[in-house]
């Protein structure tokens, strides 16, 4: 009998590994230029840009987005970090957005959205991130006129 049970979870298993295979494979191909995801109050944010990893959270506060990160050099898991990390604190106001960028042409953009309730993470070519940056900040401008 215990056979049976065994091999009826290893099959439950095997089916639930190939019915998820196609999203495995759809993640595997996006493109840094197409990652783009939301997140929520105290939600774990973590991304690797270029040489760089970050990881962190934000709150909402008065309608802003109240953003805290550590950025922090990437390196062999097994040897000891070279260097300390960075913590970053921002504030958002809504529909601004920051940037940080590596030096190897990787960026990520956090736009604070939704009156200080979600955040957007956007990673991809400093170009085009920066590009996105200019144009917020021009509809900001030409919205205070």
């Amino acid at each position: 009998m215990f056979p049976d049970k065994l091999l009826s979870v290893g099959g439950l298993v095997g089916a639930m590994a190939l019915s998820l295979w196609p999203w495995v494979a759809f993640g595997a191909s996006l493109t840094p230029s197409q990652a783009e995801a939301t997140y929520v109050p105290l939600q774990s944010i973590s991304y690797q840009f270029g040489s760089k990893f970050m990881s962190g959270y934000f709150v909402q506060q008065g309608g802003k987005c109240i953003v805290t990160l550590m950025v922090v050099e990437k390196s062999d898991p097994e040897e000891p970090l070279p260097l300390s990390p960075t913590r970053v604190r921002l504030l958002l106001d809504p529909d601004q957005i920051a940037g940080l960028d590596s030096e190897e042409g990787q960026s990520v953009n956090l736009t604070c959205t939704d009156g200080g309730k979600v955040l957007v993470v956007d990673v991809g070519e400093r170009d085009r991130l920066v590009e996105l940056q200019d144009h917020a900040l021009q509809k900001a401008i030409a919205l205070s006129q």
